[in-house]
């Protein structure tokens, strides 16, 4: 249908806010200012009538006019008179009627002859139950661009189109530093992993008012300025638990149980070649009844004691903040947890209190037969002392999955033991199962919602963390 003059004929305008109402329910008298401006636009309607969704109809059209918003907001304000025109049209016929509900004057639409308009009903669904100011958000979100500088950091398989509610989003998959500076200068909102966003390079970024880190550490932003520029930053925090905390027991069973060893045992058809029902190698460990000292009581180390406490283990624990002593497990000094532990796991940032936090003499201080797990971030633990540790017997083991320098520099000396059984390393992925990306991206999205609604979630500012 080609409308002429925008579509702007009382008659035509009343039949489009009665399907508006017929697909909205109960519409609050403000909200109709909205539903011209976005009928009248040509490109907008013409996406409606090939059948696309309203979401993604407004998603194309801000792609393909970037004053598309601007447009619709400020034809608002030129189109009400219009529209109350064709409101009391609609009352003097009957087929509208206007009631007060909820203390809010509605519109309420009543069975008429006028025929149908499909895309006016569809943007009434798409409404329902949004006030004006819900309406103008929708608006500014879909106006902002939104820049996500290392999407590899997820992995391929999270939907990031979901993004696509949020503005004009612009995915990389890495930006290297050089690249980073061109890539923000006009973002509204910023999402990254590990990119250094410093005062130096968040100086170009003039328009960026939230910048969404998509994990717990935000030791790569500058908050000092974000919090003299007003710019908000925002982490996310308790989504990788219970997967840090598997694979923390992923690495310790191994280490303890020998399984790598026993498969082969098998596959290389020694075990057939046997004679035995059995065979019995290498020794292998049970976790009841030993101690599990935890580094580090935030979540992640309270979910490793509940796993501990359920295999049969001893749970004592080291605050690394010296704050945190008010846990259901018993509390111990560093020296006592080293001694007497048969399973060192570590679960605490790395800081001025826990860098080089377990060196040579921690490992002195050891059981010889007891193994650590280290799967908070690699600073904490002296690489150099770990090798001498384990080349020496001080330990049976050790199960790595953070380091000094990731990636893994090739001149690192953890790679001169060449024993699984000793050491046992991973890429930095015990937070990365599927479930726990998928609840990181869900976190960032709640993030950038409850910013657009004034909400404070996850500000860093806000945050007081204890270990």
């Amino acid at each position: 249908m080609k409308l002429v003059d925008k579509m702007k004929d009382e008659n035509l305008g009343l039949a489009i806010l009665y399907n508006f109402t017929k697909g909205y329910g109960h519409v609050p008298m403000s909200v109709y200012d909205v539903v011209l401006p976005f009928l009248y636009h040509d490109g907008f309607r013409n996406h409606l009538f090939e059948g696309v969704e309203v979401e993604e109809a407004l998603t194309k059209c801000v792609q393909e006019d970037a004053s598309f918003i601007q447009n619709i907001l400020d034809t608002i304000e030129k189109d009400k008179e219009m529209t109350s025109r064709a409101l009391g049209i609609c009352l003097l016929n009957k087929y509208l009627s206007f009631e007060f509900e909820d203390n809010e004057m509605k519109g309420i639409y009543h069975e008429s002859s006028i025929l149908d308009i499909n895309e006016a009903i569809n943007l009434g669904k798409f409404f329902s139950g949004k006030s004006y100011e819900d309406i103008l958000n929708i608006l500014k979100k879909k106006s902002s661009s939104v820049v996500f500088l290392d999407s590899v950091c997820l992995g391929d398989d999270v939907d990031l189109s979901k993004l696509n509610q949020f503005g004009q989003v612009t995915i990389y998959k890495q930006s290297n530093p050089e690249e980073v500076i061109e890539r923000i200068k006009e973002a509204d909102i910023i999402i990254t992993n590990k990119c250094l966003l410093t005062e130096e390079v968040l100086q170009y970024a003039s328009k960026v008012k939230l910048i969404c880190i998509t994990a717990t550490g935000v030791n790569n932003v500058d908050l000092d300025y974000c919090h003299r520029r007003g710019i908000t930053v925002c982490n996310v925090a308790g989504y990788s638990s219970l997967s840090v905390a598997q694979h923390t027991f992923a690495l310790a069973l191994e280490l303890l149980h020998k399984n790598s060893y026993y498969h082969h045992y098998v596959q290389s058809g020694q075990y057939s070649e046997s004679g035995m029902f059995s065979y019995i190698g290498p020794r292998f460990y049970e976790l009841h009844e030993k101690t599990w000292g935890i580094i580090g009581m935030g979540n992640i180390g309270r979910t490793v004691a509940k796993i501990a406490e359920a295999f049969g283990c001893q749970v004592q624990y080291y605050s690394t903040s010296g704050n945190n002593t008010k846990q259901d497990y018993l509390s111990v000094d560093l020296e006592t947890l080293l001694k007497t532990s048969d399973i060192v796991s570590i679960h605490c940032p790395l800081n001025e209190q826990t860098k080089g936090l377990i060196g040579e003499e921690s490992f002195k201080l050891m059981k010889k037969e007891a193994i650590l797990i280290n799967v908070g971030r690699g600073g904490i633990v002296d690489e150099e002392a770990l090798v001498e540790a384990l080349q020496n017997n001080e330990i049976a083991g050790a199960g790595l999955d953070v380091f000094e320098r990731e990636p893994l520099a090739k001149e690192s000396p953890l790679l001169q033991i060449n024993d699984a059984s000793k050491l046992l390393m991973t890429p930095h992925i015990a937070w990365a199962s599927v479930e726990a990306r998928g609840r990181l991206f869900e976190e960032v999205l709640s993030n950038i919602e409850a910013f657009y609604n004034g909400e404070e979630r996850n500000r860093v500012e806000k945050q007081r963390v204890k270990y």
